[in-house]
């Protein structure tokens, strides 16, 4: 089975270098960050690894990124004899459109969903690639790889993204959602007494959250009440801050851990 890839690049020239966005086949790449699902690794690509690159891409099963057909593939298309454009893509740009009907910015959606933004802009990274400054291009690039794969997976894990609209946090259906989306998966844990292994965001835990383990006594109004493991206590969890979920056995009783 084919690898799924999630892509970003930065480029060597702004839109004011080449005559607008019009030219940008003219920016040039000065590099290429993916995430390889099948080897959980990400990894940049520099100009003189591309030929590496074009078989990561030959190989793959499917290629996530944020605007990837009408940017990404126009600016890399003249590093490769083929067309980018058959290969296999979710473009989650795209799919944002389709259901909302206007184009986000990738940081504002990040901002909204993950609570999290980028650490640089691509003025930043064209300053980085003409300094030399190889080491912040590719922390650059790859922290956007990163965001992109946590919005890929959060909205396969709910079955939706979050944006701001006039100060209100909204919804943004996807159509990539897994069958069993998070909330599907804690009602089945709760009943058939599973217990459940989540990783929840907290703003002040780590980038990429906590793991727990839990014994879930009741869902309502998007909340889980459930028994946390780790913290031994019983405590509420909002289900759009779960990051992933996971059955992994027979509920141990709640009650019991509280003497």
């Amino acid at each position: 089975m084919g690898d799924k890839l999630v892509i970003d690049l930065e480029t060597k020239k702004a839109f004011d270098e080449v005559g607008g966005q019009y030219n940008q086949h003219l920016l040039g790449v000065s590099i290429v960050g993916i995430y390889s699902y099948n080897n959980d690794q990400y990894r940049a690509f520099r100009e003189e690894e591309f030929k590496e690159l074009e078989n990561w891409f030959k190989k793959a099963s499917l290629i996530i990124g944020y605007n990837i057909r009408k940017f990404d593939y126009s600016v890399l298309q003249p590093y490769f004899k083929f067309k980018l454009s058959k290969l296999p893509t979710l473009d989650i740009l795209e799919e944002i459109y389709y259901s909302l009907g206007r184009r986000l910015k990738l940081d504002s959606l990040a901002q909204a969903t993950l609570g999290k933004g980028k650490i640089a802009n691509g003025l930043e990274a064209i300053m980085y690639y003409k300094l030399g400054d190889w080491k912040n291009l590719e922390n650059y690039c790859l922290d956007d790889v990163k965001i992109t794969k946590e919005i890929y997976e959060y909205g396969g894990a709910h079955g939706h993204l979050w944006f701001e609209n006039n100060g209100q946090r909204e919804k943004i259906k996807v159509r990539w959602a897994s069958d069993k989306t998070i909330d599907k998966l804690l009602k089945e844990a709760l009943d058939n007494g599973q217990q459940a292994e989540i990783v929840y965001f907290k703003e002040d835990d780590n980038d990429d959250g906590q793991v727990r383990q839990i014994d879930i006594r009741y869902i309502k109004d998007n909340k889980v009440h459930a028994f946390c493991h780790l913290r031994k206590e019983l405590r509420i969890f909002e289900i759009d801050k779960i990051l992933k979920a996971r059955l992994i056995g027979e509920m141990i009783s709640w009650q019991n851990k509280l003497f």
